[in-house]
């Protein structure tokens, strides 16, 4: 299999296997406790000050030891409403459940209902529970004395993760249906003047399932999950304790068009919750919870889940994403740039809910991003190996016998260490032939050509043998030359390139090659900006190969015909391209595409022309090993061109000179 399509197939391979980790970590959400700290940790790294509207009035320890131990009479609860009323505030929500009477004071009951039929703005809490582990879940509504003059009614209930965390709230919930809002979104409606959003009439408590048969009256439903923007940790509310209420220790106005939420902070009340906000095991009240719910409802700022099938898209752009640099970066740095990547990932994904309150689960994405580097060094290693395999299969075939013995590698521990001693074998054979080519090419350059050479100048002054070993001999010498040309172009060595004016070596080579044209009556047209354009390579190399072209297009066009040389450059593309056009019997379309390969030659000239068909090879040769290429149009009886382009690194104009 060819390296690029081993590359091609590593891509693919790799793309296919992260996608569908993250397809089955995304779907089976194995892996949610990771999923919640990375939303813990995004929820910690901001802390936004609390709305200065809402305070929180604690039934903390001060006033346990000041009022007497819980529960307390209905009458202190009356007496704190009617401080409070005095104050005129915007709602005041109690976090405190009251289901039965009281029996050792009625009229605390009594004095209490009137308290919150002065004030209009009273909100009371449903409690969803059961009464026992795993018993039958039951709605807990206020005593009906105190229901005629509440203001709203809302529910208090937190969802509590795998790890007792809570994280998030369902805007409704009810037995047999979703008809019951949350308490904070009770307490705003009281403070906005808005109507109650509790859905208790009397089509939707006949809710049916999807086949049409009612739902079980004691099932709990649940609709539109949000995860909560927390303003800080536990404490961040404008707290001020019952007891000071109670007694009137507060500044005048304090609650004044404000929203009063009451409950309990003590220790001991069993109303706390762990938030991904608390912090060294400090648990958050229940009413400070409340309390977050109702700024990120009122402000809009609860967090909704990304669909399904649009996390997963993203989550898999996600997860590719490594493959944009790990083909071009070296190990150590496609690691580290993964690595890197990774956490940014985690922190983005973890903030995002505080910037654009949306919830993206980030495990996929990042479980497939720890892999990435693993999976593709796997993926490459077993292209290295086949690939490895294939080469040294090809160089014991075709090349050269491998020393030693095939079952000794064969036999080793580690089959990718004895791939590598083989490959070290090989190199070694393969530098002791190029050291032997080089002693061939010298023994062209100086052994064989320059007794040619010199029986050429010896023939010289004999016409009688002239004309009978002048041009064998020459003929013969011309070929060493080519393919001495040829094997320089093959080890050429692209560090010792020089900064040439690709424009100056085209005249040069035209002007080299104005003999040869004259004797034909041909005349060269010139077709070259006054521009420099810069290249780098090696002006002999080069210089030889535009000489080729040329002096080919003269060999085979007509008499008194033209030939167009032609110099141009792109800006889009940064290559520089000569284009050398002749007007001559063109080449046949089946032939082009062999007309770059060693010792080839177009079968029409083959038996007229001289030379072993390694100019053009040459010419192909030069130009690759500059990092460019040559091609070739041609239309029978037409015209041929062939361009030779070579990248350029820039261009003086005659105004910068």
């Amino acid at each position: 299999m060819p390296f690029k399509q081993l590359q091609i197939n590593d891509l693919v391979s790799t793309a296919c296997i992260l996608v569908l980790v993250t397809l089955l970590v995304y779907a089976s959400n194995l892996l949610e406790r990771i999923d919640n700290l990375v939303f813990d940790i995004g929820q910690r790294l901001t802390v936004t000050a609390p709305p200065e509207d809402v305070i929180i009035v604690a039934i903390d320890q001060q006033s346990l030891s000041a009022v007497g131990r819980w529960p307390w009479s209905r009458q202190v609860h009356a007496d704190l409403l009617k401080q409070l009323n005095q104050e005129q505030p915007a709602a005041v929500g109690f976090d405190i459940i009251f289901a039965e009477p009281e029996h050792a004071n009625p009229l605390a009951d009594a004095a209490f209902a009137s308290a919150m039929q002065t004030s209009q703005k009273v909100v009371l809490p449903v409690l969803l529970e059961t009464t026992r582990m795993n018993g039958q879940m039951i709605e807990t509504l206020p005593m009906p004395a105190l229901m005629q003059h509440t203001a709203d009614l809302g529910r208090v209930h937190a969802v509590l993760d795998q790890d007792s965390i809570a994280r998030s709230v369902y805007l409704y919930e009810g037995l047999g249906a979703p008809v019951w809002q949350l308490f904070s979104q009770a307490v705003i409606n009281v403070a906005e003047k808005a109507p109650t959003q509790n859905l208790l009439s009397g089509t939707n408590m006949q809710q049916t399932d999807k086949g049409g048969q009612p739902q079980n009256p004691f099932t709990l439903k649940r609709a539109a999950q949000r995860r909560i923007n927390f303003l800080g940790p536990p404490g961040h509310f404008q707290h001020i304790s019952y007891h000071q209420v109670l007694k009137g220790e507060y500044p005048k106005g304090l609650f004044n068009d404000k929203i009063v939420l009451i409950g309990a902070t003590a220790l001991g009340m069993n109303d706390l919750l762990t938030t991904p906000v608390s912090g060294q095991s400090q648990p958050m009240a229940g009413v400070e919870f409340h309390a977050n719910v109702l700024t990120a409802l009122r402000n809009q700022q609860l967090i909704v889940t990304v669909p399904a099938v649009l996390g997963f898209v993203v989550l898999t752009v996600i997860a590719l994403m490594p493959l944009l640099w790990l083909p071009k970066s070296t190990s150590f740095i496609g690691f580290l740039s993964t690595m890197v990547f990774m956490m940014a990932v985690t922190v983005m994904l973890g903030v995002l809910p505080k910037v654009l309150t949306i919830w993206l689960p980030p495990s996929a994405a990042l479980v497939s991003l720890l892999l990435a580097y693993p999976i593709w060094s796997w993926r490459k290693l077993e292209a290295a190996q086949q690939f490895l395999d294939y080469e040294l299969q090809y160089l014991k075939t075709h090349l050269i016998e491998l020393p030693g013995s095939q079952r000794q590698f064969e036999e080793q521990y580690d089959q990718f260490d004895a791939r590598i001693a083989q490959v070290r074998t090989a190199s070694e054979q393969l530098r002791f032939m190029n050291e032997d080519r080089k002693e061939t090419l010298a023994f062209i350059s100086h052994d064989l050509r320059a007794p040619l050479a010199r029986a050429l100048s010896v023939l010289s002054r004999h016409s009688k043998l002239k004309s009978e070993l002048y041009q064998p001999l020459s003929t013969s010498l011309a070929l060493a030359e080519d393919f001495l040309q040829a094997s320089r172009a093959e080890m050429m060595d692209s560090r010792e390139f020089e900064t040439l004016d690709f424009s100056g070596l085209v005249h040069q080579a035209i002007d080299d090659a104005y003999e040869a044209s004259k004797q034909k009556q041909i005349r060269l047209v010139r077709e070259i900006s006054d521009d420099i354009i810069w290249v780098r390579g090696n002006f002999g190399l080069l210089h030889r190969a535009i000489s080729n072209l040329v002096l080919n297009a003269v060999k085979f066009s007509p008499a008194s015909t033209d030939i167009v040389i032609k110099l141009s450059y792109s800006a889009k593309d940064r290559m520089a391209s000569c284009t050398i056009t002749d007007f001559g019997p063109g080449i046949p379309a089946t032939e082009q595409q062999h007309l770059f390969k060693r010792f080839s030659r177009i079968q029409r000239h083959a038996s007229t022309t001289e030379g072993a068909g390694l100019g053009l090879y040459f010419v192909k040769t030069v130009a690759e090993k500059h990092l460019g290429n040559v091609q070739v149009q041609s239309e029978e009886g037409v015209y041929t061109t062939f361009t030779f382009s070579l990248p350029w690194l820039a261009q003086l104009t005659q105004s910068d000179q």
